[in-house]
């Protein structure tokens, strides 16, 4: 009977050192505005592999500015498809490995109570008007495109309060540092009450699409976790997780 428990112990301490073995971190850099999500597919995907992410957030463009000065990231989950596409036409991945994974939804928060959200733009109670940085993040960018579409760009400069990332100009709001402020859709799905007095659902056609593109970066094609979530992406429960935290989802090619 000593032996038999013996010959458990020594099955069990060679299984679990082979799991040790074969698992592996990504290094994954994130779009702000996407990393509540990808802390829920991280749970996921680890209960399933045993592989871990390291994650690391910011905007598109800081963490595109990161990668190209060769920050150690094996795979970038952009908030738009422009700066994947860059890095493929720098080599530093390749076409085939990228994918769309989200289509992002971008909507006016408010503190100003309003029959119509949108005219809160046009409001004399506005007095800051929260938007992410169009320079770096990709719905700063469309923010700006619905502002300059209905006309209220340049009338609404002296008002604006530029965050980092969306996720900051979130803030500006919860805060009640800005009357009102452009957030992503994906942001009130955080399992958070977020006190407002109205939202607006920005209509697709008033901005170019957010197609939020990931890619697999060349320096980790070898590195069997970072394929494995890339596969795992692409998954049903992926798209799952996705689609509950606020995004659309694009066909599965």
């Amino acid at each position: 009977m000593l032996m038999l428990k013996n010959v458990f112990f020594i099955f069990f301490v060679l299984m679990f050192s082979s799991f040790c073995l074969q698992a592996e971190v990504v290094n994954v850099a994130v779009a702000s505005n996407f990393t509540p999500a990808l802390k829920q597919l991280a749970t996921d995907f680890e209960n399933k592999t045993g592989h871990h992410l390291r994650i690391s957030s910011g905007s598109s463009g800081k963490l595109f500015a990161q990668i190209t000065h060769g920050a150690p990231f094996d795979i970038f989950l952009s908030a738009d498809e422009e700066r994947p596409d860059l890095l493929v036409k720098a080599t530093r991945a390749k076409a085939e490995n990228t994918y769309i994974y989200a289509l992002g939804r971008l909507l006016l928060l408010s503190n100003i109570q309003a029959e119509n959200c949108q005219n809160i733009l046009h409001s004399k109670q506005l007095m800051r008007l929260a938007i992410a940085n169009p320079a770096t993040a990709p719905y700063g960018s469309a923010s700006r495109e619905v502002l300059v579409h209905l006309g209220v760009w340049q009338g609404l400069q002296p008002k604006l309060a530029t965050g980092e990332n969306i996720m900051q100009a979130m803030q500006y709001v919860v805060t009640r540092n800005a009357q009102a402020g452009f957030v992503a859709k994906s942001l009130l799905h955080m399992g958070k009450a977020i006190d407002n007095s109205c939202i607006w659902e920005v209509p697709a056609e008033l901005h170019p699409p957010i197609r939020q593109k990931m890619l697999l970066l060349n320096k980790a094609g070898n590195k069997a976790a970072a394929l494995s979530f890339m596969q795992y992406m692409r998954s049903p429960a992926a798209r799952k997780i996705i689609q509950s935290a606020g995004y659309d989802v694009p066909p599965v090619r």
